[in-house]
């Protein structure tokens, strides 16, 4: 990057269409109007030789040349802001701030609600960008700043990566409150019985609950498999099915909740984030946020 002959109040305008993908909502982010950023991206266009966005829908997609570029310039940008922001600077209550954050369906499902209420009433302009990435994909997410905050399982590993456990959970078995067991103790032989709902990202292999059955010298046949816990958390509500499930989940749901018969695993969940972003006032804050609502879990 010849830096010589590129204005480097530049940068910002390509990280946030980058982030975007619309030279709108780039404007808006960034508090300039949209013509101001039509302006910058022709001239980046120019320096790099390269259309660097090019139409997308409604919107705009990243050229390969941009894709190379945002790392370096994230970096470059992330160590500016780190610098130059001391740490009380950030403010919830006027932040505008867009994280970007990645988790499993579980802990999205009890993380969300409690982190919509703080912000609603301390920070009411900060956005989350919510998504589930892919387990193999979050170190390079973090690394290239397209992903702020991931919150999956203790085994990610990564050079640039730091961590924090957030909470650690049991499982589960909910039932229907009309359900035959919904006021039994279940016994394993009961359990292997029932006709389970099993939740799994995945289209193929066993399930957690197949796993805990095969594990305990049982065996469970699922009869319904889903990608998420919303809809198997209302199908246990209107049938006879149950449904394995982390236990805070499990006793929001206002059905019956039993012990597992069985030994089971306990849902971890731990934070990750990019190192560099470490000193980050703003991530900071976040974390804090997170780490009140796992506490009262």
């Amino acid at each position: 990057m010849n830096l010589r002959s590129l204005d480097l109040n530049l940068l910002p305008v390509l990280e946030a269409i980058h982030t975007e993908r619309s030279l709108t909502r780039a404007s808006e982010s960034l508090h300039i109007t949209q013509p101001a950023v039509s302006n910058a991206l022709a001239r980046l266009r120019l320096h790099f030789e390269d259309p660097l966005f090019v139409r997308e829908g409604r919107g705009v997609k990243p050229t390969a040349m941009a894709e190379a570029l945002m790392p370096a310039v994230r970096e470059a940008l992330d160590r500016l802001r780190s610098g130059l922001e001391p740490r009380s600077e950030f403010e919830p209550a006027r932040s505008t701030r867009v994280f970007n954050i990645s988790a499993r369906d579980a802990s999205a499902y009890m993380l969300v609600p409690p982190l919509a209420r703080k912000l609603e009433s301390v920070a009411p302009g900060l956005r989350i960008a919510w998504s589930q990435i892919d387990r193999s994909a979050i170190s390079t997410e973090l690394a290239s700043g397209r992903l702020d905050l991931a919150i999956d399982v203790p085994e990610l590993r990564g050079p640039n990566l730091e961590r924090e456990v957030l909470f650690s959970t049991p499982y589960a078995c909910m039932l229907a409150p009309d359900h035959p067991m919904a006021d039994k103790k279940l016994t394993a032989e009961r359990f292997f019985a029932l006709r389970h709902i099993a939740v799994s990202s995945r289209r193929e292999g066993r399930s957690l609950v197949e796993e805990m059955a095969r594990a305990a010298g049982g065996r469970i046949t699922p009869a319904l498999r889903l990608p998420n816990h919303q809809p198997a958390i209302e199908a246990v509500r209107q049938t006879q099915l149950a449904l394995v499930a982390p236990r805070p989940m499990a006793e929001a749901s206002g059905l019956a909740v039993r012990d597992l018969p069985i030994p089971s695993p306990m849902l971890a969940s731990v934070a990750y984030w990019r190192r560099e972003n470490s000193e980050d006032p703003a991530l900071i804050w976040l974390r804090g946020v997170f780490g009140e609502i796992a506490t009262g879990m």
